[in-house]
C-alpha cells in the first residue's frame, strides 16, 4: 500500500505541472492610464527662438477652451495662445479670429505668423489642411488657399445643416436631404438624397480619408443612419439602420483613420458601424457628445461627451468594447491624442495621460 501512495503522489505531480503547462494561455493585455503632467493653458512656456521652434510647431497640438486657443508640445511647453471675444477657428495648421461682419479675415499658422488673409465675410472653417470659409446665408462654401484666395465655390439654394472634411475633400448635407461630397479640387463626387423619413433634412455627416464612402444621420421622422459607398459613377448604400431615439441637433459623425468603422452621436449615445459586416451597435454616453479621437494604441477611441457641467471621456476599444470612463465637472474641455498619449483640457489647464497597454 505504502509503494502504491509512493507511486501517486509524483504521478499527481506530473499530471498538474502537464496541465498547467498545456492549458496556460497568455493574459490580454490591459489598457492602463498613467498621468504625465498638468500645464497652465493661459500662459506661454516656451519661446519661439529655440533651436527646434520649427520641429515643435510643426508636432504642435491645437486646443479650444472657452474664448482661448493656442498650441502645446506633448512634453507640456505652451507654444502660442491667443485670445478672442467672440469666435475662432483651428486645427493643426491655422487659426483664425473673427466676428460675424468681418470684411477681412487674417489667419496665422501656429506660431503666430500670419500666413494669409481672406477678402470675404464669413465664417472660417479649418480642419487639418483644409480652410473653408461658409458665406452669409448658409447654402454656398468655398475653398480657401493657403494664402486665403478662394479656390472654387459652390452655391445652393438649400441651407447646409452638416458639413465635414477629409484628405480627400468635403462632404455636405443640406435641409432638403441632398448629400454632396467634392473633391479636394471642387469636382462634384457624389450626390444623391436618402430620403425615407417625413423630414428629409441631413444633421451630420463625414466623408472617409479615401473618399470613397459617407455616413450620415438624415431625416425626421424615420430617422436614419447611413453609410454609402462610391460606386462607378454612382453612390450604393451599403448600411442604414433607423435610430429608436430622435433629435433635432446637428451630430458628429467620424469614421476611424482606416475606414473599418463610422462613429456616430445619437440619442440613444455612441453609435459605432462595423463598415465592412454591417455589425452595428450603441454605447451609452452621458450627454451629447462633442469630441472623438483616436489612438495609434490598440486603435483605442476617447469619446468626450457633456451633459451640463458634467464632462465624460468613455474609453472604446475595438469592436465596440466599452473599456471604461471617467467624469470631471468644468466650464469648457476639450481633448486630443498624439500617438499614445491623451491630453485632456479643463478650463484654464491641460493634462497630458500615457496610454498602455500591459
Amino acid at each position: 500500500m505504502k509503494k502504491k501512495r509512493n507511486f501517486l503522489i509524483p504521478l499527481c505531480i506530473s499530471l498538474s505541472i502537464a496541465y498547467i503547462i498545456l492549458a496556460a494561455r497568455p493574459l490580454e493585455r490591459e489598457l492602463q492610464f498613467s498621468p504625465q503632467w498638468t500645464i497652465d493653458a493661459t500662459k506661454v512656456t516656451q519661446k519661439k527662438s529655440t533651436e527646434n521652434a520649427s520641429e515643435q510647431f510643426a508636432e504642435a497640438i491645437p486646443f479650444k477652451l472657452g474664448q482661448t486657443l493656442g498650441y502645446f508640445t506633448k512634453d507640456g511647453d505652451i507654444l502660442n495662445i491667443a485670445t478672442f471675444p467672440y469666435k475662432a477657428a483651428i486645427s493643426e495648421h491655422a487659426y483664425a479670429l473673427y466676428g460675424t461682419n468681418d470684411k477681412k479675415i487674417p489667419f496665422f499658422s501656429p506660431d503666430g505668423t500670419k500666413s494669409g488673409e481672406i477678402s470675404r465675410t464669413g465664417f472660417p472653417f479649418f480642419m487639418g489642411d483644409n480652410r473653408y470659409l461658409f458665406l452669409p446665408g448658409g447654402a454656398s462654401f468655398a475653398k480657401i488657399s493657403e494664402t486665403g484666395d478662394i479656390q472654387w465655390c459652390y452655391e445652393n439654394y438649400a441651407p447646409i445643416t452638416a458639413f465635414s472634411s477629409s484628405p480627400a475633400g468635403c462632404v455636405a448635407g443640406y435641409t432638403d436631404g441632398s448629400i454632396i461630397s467634392f473633391t479636394a479640387e471642387g469636382k462634384i463626387d457624389q450626390t444623391f438624397k436618402p430620403g425615407g423619413s417625413e423630414y428629409p433634412i441631413v444633421l451630420g455627416a463625414a466623408l472617409s480619408a479615401s473618399g470613397n464612402l459617407i455616413a450620415c444621420i438624415t431625416g425626421q421622422n424615420e430617422q436614419r443612419f447611413i453609410i454609402a459607398k462610391k460606386s462607378g459613377k454612382h453612390t450604393e448604400i451599403i448600411h442604414h439602420e433607423y435610430l429608436n431615439k430622435e433629435t433635432t441637433r446637428q451630430k458628429l459623425v467620424k469614421f476611424s483613420k482606416n475606414e473599418s468603422t463610422v462613429y456616430y452621436d445619437s440619442a440613444d449615445g455612441l453609435g459605432i458601424v462595423d463598415c465592412k459586416t454591417g455589425k452595428s451597435k450603441k454605447i451609452k454616453t452621458a450627454g451629447h457628445i462633442l469630441s472623438i479621437q483616436e489612438s495609434t494604441a490598440n486603435n483605442t477611441v476617447f469619446v468626450l461627451s457633456r451633459d451640463k457641467k458634467r464632462y465624460t471621456v468613455l474609453v472604446v476599444e475595438p469592436f465596440a468594447t466599452a473599456a471604461g470612463s471617467f467624469s470631471f465637472e468644468a466650464n469648457t474641455a476639450c481633448i486630443a491624442v498624439k500617438d499614445e498619449s491623451l491630453f485632456i483640457g479643463r478650463d484654464n489647464e491641460i493634462s497630458k495621460i500615457q496610454i498602455m497597454y500591459k
